[in-house]
C-alpha cells in the first residue's frame, strides 16, 4: 500500500491504525467498521471497544477512503442500506439473470437443516466465504431477537420435516451469553420452535488467548449479575 503522499500529517500511530485496517478489510471485505474495530482490538492496536476507539478508527478510514487508500466498497454500513425491489428491462434480462444465478440447493438432500445465526452483522464478511461456499444460510439476530422473527422461525422449523441446527455466533459478555443460553432457547421454546441451538464462538476456549476487559465495565447491563454469578470477573 503506497500512502506516503496521501497521509502526509498524520503521525505514526495513526498511519499504523490505516495500514492494519486496510490489511484486515483486504482479508474480510466487504465488512463494517465495527467488524474491523473488532480485529483491531483482538491484536491490541485499540486499547478497548469504547465509543472513543471505535469513533477514532471510523475516522481514520472515512480519510483513508477519501484519500483512495481504502477502496470504498470495502466498508458497508448496514443501517443504511438503501432497499428497492428488483426490476428488469425486458424478460429475457430476467430471464438470463435467473440463468446465471441457477445453483442447486444440495441441502435438499441432507438429513437437516442447518443456518448460521449471529448477534451483529460484524461477521458476515469473515464468514461469508465458507457460508456461500455451501449455501448456508446466514441471519443476523441485531442483538436480542424480535419476537417477529423468533415466531417465524418457530412457524418455519414446524412445517420442515428436516431438523433445523443453528449454529450461534455471539458476544462473550453478559448480553451476549445471555442470549444464546437463555433468551433464545426459551422464547423459541415458548413459540413451539423446533431448533437446536448450538454456540461455536465465542466459547470460553477462546477467550485465553484473546484480549479481555473485566465485567465490571458492563455493571449497567441488565444481564450483569447473571454472568458474574455463573462466569466471574
Amino acid at each position: 500500500m503506497s500512502t506516503t503522499r496521501r497521509t502526509r500529517g498524520k503521525s505514526r500511530a495513526m498511519l499504523d491504525l490505516i495500514e492494519a485496517s486496510h490489511k484486515i478489510l483486504a482479508e474480510i471485505q466487504p465488512a463494517t467498521v465495527r467488524a474491523v474495530c473488532y480485529r483491531l482490538f483482538t491484536l491490541g492496536l485499540i486499547p478497548d471497544m469504547s465509543k472513543a476507539s471505535t469513533n477514532k478508527v471510523s475516522r481514520q478510514l472515512v480519510y483513508a477512503r477519501e484519500q483512495g487508500i481504502v477502496p470504498w466498497e470495502w466498508v458497508v454500513d448496514e443501517t443504511r442500506e438503501a432497499e428497492r425491489v428488483s426490476t428488469w428491462h425486458n424478460p429475457d434480462e430476467i430471464i438470463n439473470a435467473a440463468v446465471r444465478g441457477y445453483r442447486r440447493d444440495y441441502w435438499q438432500d441432507q438429513p437437516v437443516r442447518v443456518e448460521v445465526w449471529s448477534e451483529k452483522g460484524t461477521v458476515r464478511g469473515t464468514v461469508a466465504p465458507v457460508l456461500n461456499e455451501y449455501g448456508v444460510t446466514f441471519r443476523v439476530m441485531h442483538g436480542f431477537a424480535s419476537a417477529t422473527a423468533l415466531n417465524s422461525i418457530a412457524e418455519a422449523s414446524n412445517d420442515s420435516e428436516k431438523p433445523l441446527i443453528a449454529l450461534y455466533v455471539g458476544d462473550y459478555d453478559p448480553s451476549g451469553i445471555y442470549m444464546s443460553e437463555v433468551d433464545l432457547p426459551e422464547r423459541l421454546g415458548r413459540y413451539g420452535g423446533k431448533v437446536h441451538l448450538s454456540r461455536i464462538a465465542l466459547l470460553p476456549t477462546d477467550t485465553g488467548r484473546l484480549p479481555s476487559f473485566d465485567v465490571e465495565t458492563k455493571a449497567k447491563d441488565g444481564r450483569y449479575d447473571w454472568y458474574r454469578t455463573r462466569y466471574g470477573r
